[in-house]
């Protein structure tokens, strides 16, 4: 019997660790290492939801079932589904790796308006932005009532190939939405940013 313990034991570190090394390698993308760069349709495709909505809260705490994890339970109240359920709230767990850092609530604050895309919950039940903050957007407002969004990376490479992969399958985009797509980087209306998706998400 005890050689069953063991063995038992064994597969469970085993388990453990790898789902350490896993975390680990997302902290090390959230931290700044390099993750490759996503465009638009990309991120369209690869989320299982995209909301907008604002944060209601951003709670740093230790994971349920892994207390030395730290993670960040965030609740957004949505205004906007672009893709997946839509929900009058949505709250999700995402993992962080350091704690100390002033922005490893995941980049959330209390009250502001974001465009998310996210992946689908793992097993563990933990996700986390497609691209990471490549599909977390800031809305911004200026005096005149104009919306905007721009990713943590000043939208970057966002819009590269889009119109050549998509065109071909019939995706119809406006001419806002052209010139939009047009663009290297730099925010860009919210409204034209959402048609885009919601003709993406069309034609998959």
């Amino acid at each position: 019997m005890k050689p069953k313990v063991s063995r038992t034991r064994s597969y469970r570190l085993l388990a453990l660790m790898g789902l350490f090394h896993v975390l680990a390698f997302v902290a090390h993308a959230q931290t700044g290492a390099r993750v490759a760069q996503a465009n638009l349709d990309y991120l369209v495709q690869h989320a299982q939801t995209i909301v907008r909505g604002n944060v209601v809260s951003a709670i740093l705490e230790p994971d349920p079932r892994f207390s030395n994890l730290e993670t960040v339970l965030v609740t957004i109240q949505v205004a906007k589904t672009l893709k997946g359920s839509a929900l009058p709230k949505l709250t999700f767990r995402q993992y962080v790796w350091n704690s100390k850092d002033p922005t490893s609530a995941g980049g959330y604050h209390k009250a502001e308006e974001i465009l998310l895309f996210l992946n689908s919950v793992s097993e563990y039940g933990l996700t986390s932005p497609v691209g990471m903050e490549q599909g977390q957007f800031r809305v911004l407002h200026d005096n005149k009532g104009n919306s905007y969004a721009v990713n943590g990376r000043g939208n970057i490479g966002l819009f590269s190939g889009v119109l050549a992969r998509s065109e071909p399958k019939g995706v119809i985009f406006s001419a806002k939405a052209k010139a939009m797509l047009s663009k290297a980087r730099g925010k860009v209306p919210l409204a034209a940013l959402e048609e885009t998706i919601q003709a993406l998400v069309a034609h998959p």
